[in-house]
């Protein structure tokens, strides 16, 4: 679907909105980075006064810093806030996965390890595409581990941080290749567990999993 397309479903503001806090989470436009509204306007091909409304509401969420006389510049993550985040996951997502083990519907583990095996095959690859997989498959585990755990305040919490969270993702596995095997190790340790309902295995796996994930945090932005 083309720009034009997908503006007729919503509004044009609405669209600006999402495409940019999309580039932004998925660090197309880099923390520090100072944003033209001309240059984002012709980009998406809307308004400068559709952008600036977008830029507006981006900038409430925390993602942007708008300064009279100078421009719109992209939040930098800092290390308290990575830390912060990375904190509360430790504490919810270790509470959630050992929940979780006892009550996931086997056939979703058993996807999640079919479709982890498929994908560790193809590691070696540095292509985007697989880029990509790992962060989908990532993201499904987490919110197979969310919906089963049975907490409906547990994935309301996590979500609410979810741009903070997917731009320590990114940040994560961007040109740090150790990190991109050491991350699909440290998912296969989780869903082996859920698979073979291990609440002690998958606990100690989920804690791995975010604290490595914070020390990535800390390197990466200090």
């Amino acid at each position: 679907m083309n720009n034009a397309e997908q503006i007729t479903s919503k509004t044009r503001s609405d669209f600006i909105y999402e495409r940019l806090k999309e580039d932004i989470v998925n660090l197309y436009y880099k923390p520090g980075e100072k944003l033209s509204e001309a240059k984002i306007a012709e980009r998406y091909g809307v308004s400068r006064d559709s952008t600036r409304k977008g830029i507006t509401r981006l900038a409430q969420e925390g993602l942007l810093i708008s300064r009279p006389q100078y421009g719109t510049i992209v939040c930098e993550l800092s290390v308290k806030q990575g830390k912060d985040v990375c904190d509360i996951r430790l504490l919810l997502e270790t509470y959630a996965v050992r929940l979780a083990v006892e009550n996931i519907d086997p056939s979703i583990s058993a996807k999640l390890m079919e479709d982890y095996q498929r994908l560790w095959k193809k590691l070696d690859d540095d292509s985007p595409e697989t880029v990509n997989a790992i962060y989908d498959l990532d993201d499904r585990m987490h919110n197979a581990i969310y919906n089963a755990c049975g907490n409906e305040m547990v994935p309301q919490i996590i979500h609410s941080y979810s741009p903070i969270i997917r731009r320590i993702q990114v940040a994560n596995m961007m040109g740090h290749n150790e990190r991109k095997r050491g991350t699909m190790s440290e998912m296969g340790n989780i869903i082996a567990a859920l698979v073979d309902r291990d609440v002690k295995a998958a606990e100690a796996a989920m804690y791995v999993h975010i604290n490595n994930i914070k020390k990535t945090v800390e390197k990466n932005t200090d």
